[in-house]
């Protein structure tokens, strides 16, 4: 055997450790990608959990707050198509005399900034606040500032905390929304509807 040969089966060539170390990179970057996406879906899947989460706690919250109401206590007495982004509700306590006594006046409504919050004695002396979430989105889901009905549901440029007055209930449209890292935007949507009980 010359030695030529023996040199050969001794070893890689420079041009195959190239080639492999190309291919080990090659496979290296594709596996990180591949978690990367995977990292990206599992975060934009918790987030929407997480606000499928809260938009059922926030509607349970609200209907809960008028269920008590009286219907004619409810301002403003927004009917389809208008929708309306804060309710001024009285919540009946008991009777005294034969009369009904309601609670201090409240309101349930949507702030500049995306939050929700409830108010008792609302710009008095003795106003309680309280915020009940910032993650609100601008607009309803799927919703543009248009004067149309862009998500079908008979109403026109709906906000992302949207109440509607007919006859003895309420339906009130809740939109959440928060920014993925990856700067998608995720984006839950809840609607209920709720018949005042007095």
């Amino acid at each position: 055997m010359s030695r030529a040969h023996e040199r050969r089966q001794g070893g890689f060539t420079v041009v195959e450790t190239v080639i492999s170390l190309a291919l080990v990179g090659l496979v290296v970057t594709k596996l990180a990608l591949v978690m990367d996406e995977a990292r990206r879906a599992h975060q934009q899947e918790s987030l929407a959990m997480a606000l499928e989460d809260q938009a059922m706690e926030l509607i349970d919250r609200i209907s809960f707050a008028l269920v008590g109401a009286a219907r004619q206590k409810l301002t403003p007495d927004m009917e389809a198509p208008f929708p309306a982004a804060e309710i001024h509700y009285q919540v009946s306590t008991g009777v005294e005399d034969g009369q009904s006594v309601w609670s201090a006046p409240e309101v349930i409504g949507l702030a500049d900034e995306g939050s929700i919050y409830w108010a008792e004695n609302q710009g008095e002396a003795d106003e309680r606040l309280v915020v009940w979430a910032n993650t609100v989105s601008q607009m309803l889901q799927d919703e543009l500032v248009n004067g149309v009905d862009d998500n079908g549901n008979d109403l026109a440029d709906e906000l992302g905390l949207a109440f509607v007055l007919d006859a003895r209930s309420v339906t009130i449209r809740l939109s959440l929304e928060r920014t993925a890292d990856d700067g998608k935007k995720i984006q839950v949507s809840k609607e209920t509807t709720v018949t005042c009980r007095n």
